[in-house]
């Protein structure tokens, strides 16, 4: 997993490399460069007859910057062009700016659009070093005008930490914002480099080693971002000599007349999922549900409180229990969840999913279960419309999950996975699971994952990794636009033998 930083947590690691390491910000600096401009050899063909533009503002980005066209000079056609003024550089961005000016390296001051008329014509390629991750806010004049210009050339773009205009804590990007097809980010990543608008801002991400110890940047993380090996370090394939009861119970209470689909997806999944038995209580069975399945049929258009002597038998048995896909939200409904919440929360592990989030107050104690909500439901359970937490539903998310010792899976852009010790993002972009039904099949992986043993939180996060890999197997044979839910489910068999493969 990568540590993924706040701007705050990243200057503390800097701090922490110069002073407690000893090790002087001019040398972090020139790792920096060194490192950016072997990443821009590999990600572009670069030659003498390269026209290279650097963007350079007055702090340790356009430092970052003038270093790079210093160690760029001999390879590429490189102009330096000064946005800033150089009494207001770092002692750092000043040494490099003075290295460059005796190597001769053309150097065009910037002061708004008819400077453009000073650069080479038609750039091949464009690098955005004007503000850090300090920067906050709408770029000022004359870098606005800059960002505006760059934005309408035909060149290949590259930001260096964090496109200018973006915010680099919660991925707002500001009107200009530097539109990056490549985003080269020093240390480590940036939380709004995967937040808001960061991923449209900064198109591919490289991180640049720049000489700051891993366990600095390990120690200040709060969020980690998960890899795709990560699954397979976790994942325990099945031993030879087992039977189905050593891999759990899982109980689904969901669905109803008007959403009988929802419950037939969640327990599909978790039989897919590798749940040694599934039990499905609801009010109407779909024709798609699997024999696999032991279906248990409320004969009434939703489930209500009439139903809790036979619940209450069935999830005494169970090892984890999904509650809420398809269940609908009449008044009869949301009091039968908040019964069962009250009765056996905390007791019984509980998945609690789509219309079962209706049912919580923001003074619930969820210690033992796993919620799933998406950005509109997480809203709603705290009080808000979902545009008033545009761009705090991570944070929101986290705090909810510390305030009550629930784990909640964040549906949103990047996937966040909290409880409240650990944060876990997955920035997994697929709009082909952007279709009804692929949340009720995250339930039931989930669920049977937490059956099989997994502990709560690794069943939760290792449950989005599954789901989001099997997605993109769907719509890998499938495309974007035919991807249904079911076809996700069929995908967890090829994930199943991918990891089985020593």
């Amino acid at each position: 997993m990568k540590p993924v930083l706040t701007p705050t947590q990243m200057r503390d690691a800097d701090r922490t490399a110069i002073e407690v390491y000893g090790i002087p910000a001019v040398v972090l600096m020139e790792h920096a460069a060194r490192s950016t401009a072997e990443i821009l050899r590999q990600r572009f063909e670069l030659s003498q007859q390269s026209q290279v533009l650097i963007a350079c503002g007055s702090g340790n980005n356009g430092g970052d910057g003038l270093a790079l066209a210093r160690l760029l000079h001999e390879e590429v056609s490189v102009t330096v062009v000064k946005c800033g003024s150089a009494d207001r550089m770092s002692k750092e961005a000043a040494i490099n700016y003075q290295a460059c000016l005796h190597l001769g390296i053309p150097i065009i001051e910037w002061h708004g659009p008819d400077s453009a008329l000073q650069l080479p014509p038609r750039p091949h390629l464009i690098v955005d070093a004007l503000l850090g991750v300090g920067a906050r806010g709408v770029p000022r004049p004359p870098l606005d005008s800059f960002i505006e210009w760059a934005n309408e050339q035909p060149a290949r773009r590259v930001a260096l930490d964090v496109p200018s205009g973006l915010d680099a804590e919660n991925g707002s990007a500001s009107l200009p914002c530097f539109r990056a097809e490549s985003t080269i980010t020093m240390g480590a990543l940036k939380t709004g480099l995967l937040l808001g608008d960061g991923p449209e801002m900064c198109g591919a991400i490289d991180v640049a080693t720049i000489g700051i110890p891993q366990r600095t940047l390990h120690e200040g993380a709060t969020v980690w971002l998960i890899e795709p090996s990560d699954i397979r370090i976790v994942y325990r394939p099945r031993r030879p000599r087992t039977n189905k009861f050593d891999y759990g119970r899982v109980l689904v209470i969901a669905g109803s007349a008007a959403m009988p689909g929802a419950a037939a997806l969640c327990a599909n999944a978790a039989v897919a999922a590798g749940a040694g038995l599934v039990e499905l209580v609801t009010p109407q069975v779909h024709s798609a549900l699997i024999p696999e399945v032991m279906p248990l049929c409320y004969d009434r258009p939703q489930l209500d409180c009439n139903v809790l002597p036979l619940l209450a038998q069935r999830i005494e048995q169970a090892n984890v229990v999904v509650l809420g896909p398809g269940l609908g939200s009449h008044d009869d409904t949301l009091e039968l969840v908040r019964t069962l919440l009250k009765r056996f929360g905390g007791n019984v592990p509980i998945v609690l999913d789509a219309d079962g989030l209706r049912a919580l107050g923001t003074e619930a104690v969820l210690h033992n279960i796993t919620l799933t909500p998406h950005r509109g439901e997480l809203a709603r359970m705290l009080g808000f419309r979902s545009a008033d937490i545009a761009h705090s539903a991570h944070e929101r998310a986290r705090s909810f999950a510390q305030q009550t010792g629930a784990t909640v899976v964040l549906k949103d852009f990047p996937i966040q996975i909290s409880n409240p010790h650990q944060t876990l993002w997955l920035d997994a972009r697929n709009p082909a699971l952007a279709t009804g039904g692929t949340g009720d099949v995250l339930s039931g992986i989930i669920a049977a994952l937490w059956a099989q043993g997994y502990q709560q939180f690794e069943a939760a996060w290792l449950g989005v990794a599954i789901h989001a890999e099997a997605g993109r197997i769907a719509a890998m044979r499938n495309g974007d636009l035919a991807t249904r839910a079911t076809m996700v489910i069929e995908a967890l068999s090829d994930v199943s033998r991918s990891l089985c493969v020593p």
